[in-house]
């Protein structure tokens, strides 16, 4: 049995208690600017729609009853303010998302797994300007509390010669997950594989090494020769098996007969193998894949998935019981608890 995400809070002050009290109190001042700006990030669009329309309504009306005055204006576009506010919010408050880690275990019965915290600009301000990537953050910070995050995950997986890293829609950081998992593990001195399976995406492939001519699809085909195609990522020696660019849109990598050859290979000759599969909800390709692994990990991202789409993926993930599936909470605003799940 789990207990809720324990571990570091970023902001917290580690010095004098006067100073750790004063941000304590401060914390959740902060997080709910953090909340109100994203909203309002979200819902702009909305709200200059809603205000165009609104406003334009009431100058037609007042226009055919022939007091379009400087007045009449004003009182058009305040009650057009009004109104495209009570919408805005009426649509935020109605967006369920994922927001709370634990109550993702406590109401859902879900596995969580811990959870990665938002690379922020200021968290990128100790890199070179070319290296503020996720990789970079991994590799040049190990101390930092996303790639802590990350090294917390590892004793979870221990266990699982192969795991599954999937999302429930696209932009989610499926695949910024799986490569944390992959070079976490990698500088913990065990052999690991990473593989680019999102064929349509192959938003790996293009962050590493961009365009290649032959990959994972390739290996599934001939997967006698799959270790020709094996590329080594230069800065942390991680094992990367990318995905070529689609020659044909109908071909899928669970429809080769070479994959289960290939799979059973790659257990034998890493450690640790990490599948970065397509979507959970876009097409069945990844959900398929994700179920011949040992483990899954469905990434779920913080205020951003809805909770619709990450119960429908976990039904769909759970239909072979014999595979462990658990959730990791993706980009997890500065200020909110994470780390790792402690055994009771």
């Amino acid at each position: 049995m789990t207990t809720p995400l324990l571990g570091d809070e970023i902001g917290f002050a580690s010095g004098a208690s006067g100073r750790t009290r004063r941000t304590r109190e401060s914390r959740p001042v902060s997080l709910l600017w953090s909340r109100i700006r994203r909203a309002t990030h979200r819902q702009i669009s909305v709200l200059a729609i809603v205000f165009v329309l609104a406003t334009g309504v009431g100058l037609l009306y007042e226009y055919a009853a022939g007091a379009l005055t400087p007045g009449a204006i004003a009182i058009c576009a305040a009650i057009a303010i009004v109104v495209a506010l009570g919408i805005s919010i009426v649509s935020e408050l109605g967006r369920n998302t994922v927001t709370s880690v634990s109550g993702l275990r406590k109401h859902l019965n879900y596995l969580v797994l811990g959870a990665a915290p938002e690379l922020t600009p200021e968290a990128f301000r100790e890199l070179p300007p070319e290296q503020r990537t996720p990789l970079g953050c991994l590799t040049f910070q190990p101390g930092s509390a996303f790639a802590t995050s990350f090294r917390h995950l590892q004793g979870t997986i221990s266990n699982n010669r192969m795991i599954a890293v999937i999302g429930s829609i696209p932009n989610e950081g499926a695949s910024t997950s799986a490569l944390g998992i992959a070079v976490s593990a990698t500088q913990q001195g065990r052999s690991v594989l990473l593989v680019d399976c999102d064929l349509r995406r192959r938003s790996l492939t293009r962050s590493l090494l961009g365009d290649v001519e032959a990959g994972v699809l390739e290996a599934a085909d001939r997967p006698n020769n799959w270790r020709d195609l094996v590329q080594q990522e230069a800065e942390t020696g991680l094992h990367f098996l990318p995905a070529a660019k689609l020659k044909s849109p109908w071909t899928t990598l669970v429809g080769m007969s070479g994959l289960p050859i290939l799979l059973e290979e790659m257990r034998k000759t890493y450690d640790l193998v990490v599948l970065d599969c397509a979507p959970a909800l876009g097409s069945a390709d990844g959900a398929t894949l994700a179920r011949l692994a040992d483990g899954c990990i469905v990434v779920a991202a913080w205020d951003d998935t809805p909770m619709g789409a990450l119960k429908q993926s976990m039904r769909t993930l759970r239909a072979r019981e014999q595979r462990a599936t658990g959730v990791y909470v993706n980009r997890v605003p500065p200020g909110y608890r994470f780390g790792r799940l402690r055994p009771e």
